[in-house]
């Protein structure tokens, strides 16, 4: 009887400790963009992501992979889980709340589901999977308020499903490409991060002027962003997957909104219309119902 209680106190505070992390990114983007660009916020996130997967590198003596087709895929999933994403975002939020972005977010497990079926070749499309992508997007629709042309702003709006879609892609490509490789999680997040730091190094030498201003609380808040909700958030992510299982850790995501919400709430005094949390929580189900989580279950 004891030992279930052992394995929840093994992953439980990982679990949560994601769930705070990448819940309050929404909010330390919007705080980021005081002083940023937001290609200097990605920049920020990926440069310091990586300094705190190489100090996991270091410290455990692993290496970064060899030069081969790992660093390939690498790159890809970079651009798609990082790159992209992270500038989608950080630009949405000059434009709507960090509580819509938050919510938006939610979406993350329907697009990955929708991809996983088109990359990872033994995901088949049944009819429960159909259901929940149906009323995924349903729900997303009811988020953006399509019936009162847009809730905030359209363009701000398509800018986080743009990123939703991104990770969506990026999460099964993963799976396929990188998961079952002998390298291990931090090292091919290292390459990673690296391949995205270099890209973003050269996009805000060409494209974003020097900040005009900058002030502590903005630094402070990119350092976050980076190190914890890039960097070492995938270690703890590894973690949850090692101990409880892809199903429990793919369930982050029901408790990010939450923590986002909060913070946009209760800290930048952000407003919300009923439709944007109802919104989320039809994504979400239709999510659980595609990835199995309720629904008929596999024994």
């Amino acid at each position: 009887m004891h030992q279930p209680t052992t394995r929840l106190s093994a992953w439980l505070p990982y679990w949560w400790a994601l769930a705070l992390v990448w819940g309050s990114s929404f909010f330390l983007i919007k705080i980021g963009l005081q002083s940023f660009a937001p290609m200097q916020i990605t920049f920020g996130r990926v440069l310091f992501g990586f300094l705190a997967v190489l100090a996991v590198i270091v410290v455990q003596r692993q290496r970064l992979p060899r030069w081969g087709a790992v660093w390939g895929h690498a790159a890809f999933v970079g651009l798609m889980t990082n790159v992209i994403p992270f500038t989608l975002f950080a630009w949405a939020e000059t434009r709507v709340s960090s509580v819509l972005a938050g919510l938006f977010n939610a979406a993350t497990p329907l697009f990955t589901a929708l991809f996983a079926l088109l990359i990872v070749p033994h995901e088949r499309l049944t009819r429960q999977r159909v259901l929940g992508l149906l009323i995924g997007f349903a729900g997303v629709l009811m988020v953006m308020g399509v019936w009162q042309g847009l809730s905030g702003d359209l363009a701000g709006s398509l800018a986080c499903l743009g990123a939703t879609l991104c990770y969506g892609v990026g999460v099964p490509w993963t799976r396929r490409f990188l998961a079952v490789r002998p390298e291990g999680g931090a090292p091919i997040m290292g390459a990673q991060l690296l391949c995205s730091t270099a890209v973003m190094a050269l996009l805000v030498a060409i494209w974003t002027p020097v900040p005009d201003s900058v002030t502590w609380q903005p630094v402070v808040a990119v350092v976050v962003l980076g190190a914890l909700a890039t960097g070492l958030a995938f270690i703890w992510m590894f973690r949850v997957i090692a101990l409880a299982g892809s199903v429990v850790s793919a369930s982050v995501t029901y408790a990010t909104p939450l923590v986002s919400t909060a913070l946009g709430i209760v800290v930048l005094g952000e407003a919300m219309s009923w439709n944007q949390p109802v919104g989320a929580v039809v994504v979400l189900a239709g999510a659980a119902l595609v990835q199995g989580l309720i629904g008929r279950r596999s024994t």
